[in-house]
């Protein structure tokens, strides 16, 4: 049945208990309470009990979702052209189903790119909504459900389209009989969960039903996905990090979707930080709280023996501060760690206020010219012509004797970029000798 042999089973049955051996054997202790790594597995072969929870929230959710924006369920069923049914001299498909199902996935969505749906999603302004399921026939070839929203108004064009396009002979053969769309015979919402839910509870394995349990064998050695739907909602990625801190909420996959579209969710330093920003009735403020974040310092044994446990670590981790002298307002030293010795940092005068800018401007001007860094104090002068403290032009840099500038940026090089990071060319920075060194 569906194509699965008898060594097929034992061969799945056998992956699937060791990949549930090695996963039970690993456990963190969380202070007192100690928990099977198993416990934080989505997988619908090794926990269904959690993965199928979680799915029959999201397709509540989006039912729910659908509601509010007033969309109607429809059902449709598309059955892969004749050709994918064809099979060789010695009984077996000639095309793969993992590859069938593939190929109804792109005939799915070449319909549902038609002119109709694009004039639907500009009119409502969102894509369409809708789950897909996988159901093999008992000769092993695939075909597909969908529940699509839609609104009142759109059901029974979209439904004549329907059946032009999957009705034309030229592209799918004879497949008028294969072909299925319902919505008149919906009476409420829950009517329309439970029929979409008949195909889905189908793709788990059920020790009381034969034809169950062949079908869930089917979907493993084929590699096919049970359930399907569109993006709608938040990200599961997201909502598996975020889900506990909302648990409150009578539908947290809804709020935690809400507040992603609001961007009160946001994700940062580069998707390892989750936070959330929310009103403090209490305090009268805006507080950022952050709900999830990534540890780049969990520390796990790496060897661990079968039922042997570990306590998941965190480590925060120590930033060492600069060791930093100060000479004057303008003259700051800090200590490398790589030349083991203080150096002087450089003064860039777009960085400098106003009134150190000024006193900086003076300080240069009362320098003997012999030991004068030319560049930099034009550097410093234009500036102060930018900001109206000098009524003159700005002075070209090339005007400088160009061995000041090849010095600057020769000179440059030596002080290590651990403490200079400057957007700026090199010549924005001042000589600095061995003598700065000490």
């Amino acid at each position: 049945m569906y194509g699965i042999s008898s060594y097929d089973i034992q061969t799945i049955d056998t992956k699937l208990e060791l990949q549930r051996k090695y996963i039970c054997s690993r456990f963190f202790d969380f202070g007192d309470e100690t928990k099977s790594a198993i416990e934080f597995t989505y997988s619908a072969n090794l926990n269904p009990k959690k993965y199928f929870a979680e799915m029959n929230n999201r397709i509540n959710s989006i039912f729910e979702y659908s509601k509010q924006l007033n969309l109607k369920p429809v059902f449709v069923t598309l059955t892969a052209p004749s050709k994918y049914h064809k099979r060789n001299v010695n009984g077996d498909l000639k095309i793969n189903p993992n590859e069938t199902a593939k190929e109804l996935t792109q005939i799915f969505n070449k319909f549902t790119n038609l002119r109709i749906f694009q004039k639907m999603k500009k009119d409502l302004g969102h894509g369409l909504i809708y789950f897909r399921v996988y159901e093999p026939h008992k000769s092993g070839v695939p075909h597909l459900h969908a529940m699509l929203f839609l609104p009142t108004d759109y059901i029974l064009d979209i439904k004549k389209k329907f059946f032009q396009y999957f009705t034309d002979k030229v592209k799918w053969g004879n497949n008028s009989k294969s072909i299925d769309f319902k919505y008149t015979w919906y009476n409420s919402a829950g009517g329309a969960i439970a029929y979409i839910m008949k195909y889905v509870t189908k793709t788990f394995k059920n020790e009381n039903s034969k034809d169950i349990q062949y079908a869930s064998y089917w979907y493993i050695k084929h590699n096919i996905r049970r359930f399907l739907c569109s993006r709608t909602l938040a990200p599961l990625l997201v909502y598996r990090k975020v889900r506990h801190f909302f648990k409150k909420h009578d539908n947290d996959y809804l709020k935690v979707s809400e507040l992603i579209r609001n961007n009160q969710i946001y994700k940062l330093f580069d998707n390892t930080t989750y936070a959330y920003m929310r009103y403090n009735h209490e305090l009268g403020e805006v507080e950022d709280i952050t709900v999830w974040q990534k540890s780049t310092d969990l520390i796990l044994q790496s060897r661990i023996k079968t039922n042997e446990t570990f306590k998941l670590e965190y480590k925060k981790k120590e930033y060492k501060k600069a060791l930093s002298v100060f000479g004057n307002d303008f003259e700051k030293y800090v200590h490398s760690e790589t030349l083991n010795k203080f150096v002087l940092l450089p003064i860039v005068p777009s960085k400098l206020k106003d009134y150190q800018l000024n006193n900086y401007y003076h300080i240069l001007e009362n320098t003997d010219i012999d030991s004068l860094d030319l560049v930099h104090y034009g550097i410093v002068k234009n500036e102060m012509i930018k900001r109206g403290f000098l009524k003159e032009n700005i002075t070209n840099l090339n005007e400088y004797k160009d061995s000041y500038l090849f010095d600057n940026c020769k000179a440059s090089a030596h002080v290590p970029m651990t403490f200079i990071a400057l957007d700026m060319p090199c010549y924005d920075v001042p000589f600095i000798s061995q003598q700065n060194l000490f």
